[in-house]
């Protein structure tokens, strides 16, 4: 089966085409010049037609749903949404969070944090326990402060990710604590689409829709709730 997979929840604009496992295409673009609603359709066409194929070969769609950028997020989702309704595509959504965790899920007995830069001084995260090859989430989505990381984590910990740079001096005091500096600033391709497989064959019901683990400010600012 085709996979087309489209994350926009962090830093980059990432396609992915794979062939069950296999990754037979992929893209990851950061363009200060144009927002990633200007490129997304063009960079998928692309990416699609590199690997010898066009959108009417695309078995499932993958997109992930955040938490991470709000703006992000919904463009990528309300694209994917268009194809999966014009081409009667299965659209499968996962948390971004969980991507990052996943190529720690042989850690068999460590707690994993993956932390993703939320700005105003806040990071996304959520706790994972490994064992047996695959990962129990122990929390929700949610922003916190940095300070309160240490106290929301069970040890031995592995934390990693974008958010790791604004909360790294707390944590490396932090007994039990392991740090890894250069895992999980960006989504991988390959746990993205295993991920994506796993939700889809094991029928885990995610709703397709953002994960904002926050209110936006224009919720806060005129005390709305946009799903």
């Amino acid at each position: 089966m085709l996979i087309l997979a489209v994350d926009n929840s962090l830093d980059f604009l990432n396609i992915v085409i794979a062939d069950g496992e296999s990754i037979i295409g992929e893209r990851s673009v950061k363009d200060a010049q144009h927002t990633p609603s200007e490129i997304l359709a063009g960079l998928v066409t692309d990416t699609l037609a590199d690997a010898g194929h066009g959108i009417d070969d695309v078995g499932a769609l993958f997109v992930t749903l955040g938490p991470g950028s709000f703006t992000g997020v919904r463009v990528s989702l309300a694209f994917c949404k268009g194809i999966s309704r014009a081409k009667k595509i299965p659209l499968i959504g996962v948390p971004t969070l969980d991507v990052l965790a996943f190529p720690f899920a042989h850690m068999d007995g460590y707690f994993l944090c993956p932390l993703i830069d939320a700005k105003k001084g806040e990071i996304f995260m959520a706790l994972y326990f490994a064992s047996m090859g695959k990962l129990k989430r122990l929390t929700n989505y949610q922003a916190v402060k940095p300070e309160a990381v240490p106290g929301m984590i069970q040890k031995p910990c592995i934390c990693f990710g974008s958010g790791l740079a604004i909360c790294e001096q707390i944590l490396a005091a932090t007994e039990g604590v392991h740090i890894e500096k250069d895992t999980g600033r960006k989504v991988s391709s390959g746990a993205f689409i295993k991920v994506g497989i796993l939700t889809m064959t094991e029928n885990l019901r995610i709703a397709t829709k953002p994960i904002y683990g926050r209110r936006s400010e224009a919720e806060i600012r005129h005390n709305v709730t946009v799903d």
